[in-house]
């Protein structure tokens, strides 16, 4: 990509997200949904589902550190993960339009795919299994440990493990299950030797460290298209996406 092109992108999202840290928004109260046509594992009862090999999982996510200077309302709030087998979506969506990453896997097609839209761009990686999607680069060479520790969320049994990051000084402690019985859910991810659906967990991207929990867990058809690849994005490197990633999460 000619550098004057990404110098005039890098100045426009720039302009924009100042002018944002100006910016308050207010909510209107959320309307619950009906969710009959659903079945719903719901995080406050007990679970039907286990053993489900298709479905969405929905995460609350929690800023634990955040330098962004623009008001967290309009950071990421919600990550989802489609699932069918071996088939994987995951979509980390911000209150701004249609901002956001959204990653598929899906082997039989040979996509591992990271795509991101920020404002008006829309940029996508195109991998391989053996890579580990952008944004991730501060969580290379963490190690996980088992900690024999047991717990409920979701109504799914979950086990707890230990996770020691590279620095060797900082220690994290996440939850996953395998009674969803979704196929090497971790691809792509720093967490990918992990045999289980993560369920309670975080990400550090850049200087910023989310908390992910899982809030509601779906047992549905996903349509094909969510594991699809995605048409008109502008194809990027690794390294260009990674910068745009951390710039939209800590901005």
């Amino acid at each position: 990509m000619p550098g004057s092109a990404i110098s005039a992108e890098f100045a426009y999202f720039t302009t924009f997200t100042a002018k944002l840290r100006s910016v308050k928004i207010s909510f209107l109260p959320l309307i619950p949904l009906l969710t009959a046509i659903l079945l719903l594992a719901s995080c406050k009862e007990g679970n039907k589902y286990r053993n489900m090999r298709e479905g969405e999982i929905y995460y609350n996510i929690k800023y634990v550190s955040n330098p962004s200077t623009i008001s967290s309302d309009l950071l990421p709030k919600e990550l989802v993960i489609a699932f069918r087998n071996d088939l994987i979506s995951t979509r980390l969506k911000t209150p701004i339009g249609n901002s956001g990453v959204i990653t598929v896997v899906n082997p039989r097609d040979n996509i591992y795919d990271t795509y991101l839209n920020i404002l008006s761009f829309k940029y996508y990686f195109e991998g391989n299994y053996r890579d580990m999607q952008p944004g991730f680069n501060s969580m290379e060479g963490i190690t996980v440990h088992n900690t024999g520790r047991k717990s409920v969320i979701c109504g799914f049994n979950c086990r707890q493990a230990r996770v020691d990051l590279p620095d060797n000084k900082t220690t994290r402690y996440i939850w996953y299950t395998d009674e969803i019985r979704a196929e090497n859910p971790n691809r792509m991810t720093p967490y990918r030797e992990i045999d289980g659906v993560l369920m309670d967990f975080f990400y550090i991207i850049g200087d910023a460290e989310l908390q992910f929990t899982a809030d509601e867990v779906l047992a549905k058809q996903v349509p094909d298209k969510e594991f699809e690849r995605k048409k008109n994005y502008r194809k990027v490197s690794a390294k260009y996406l990674d910068t745009l990633i951390m710039k939209m999460i800590s901005f």
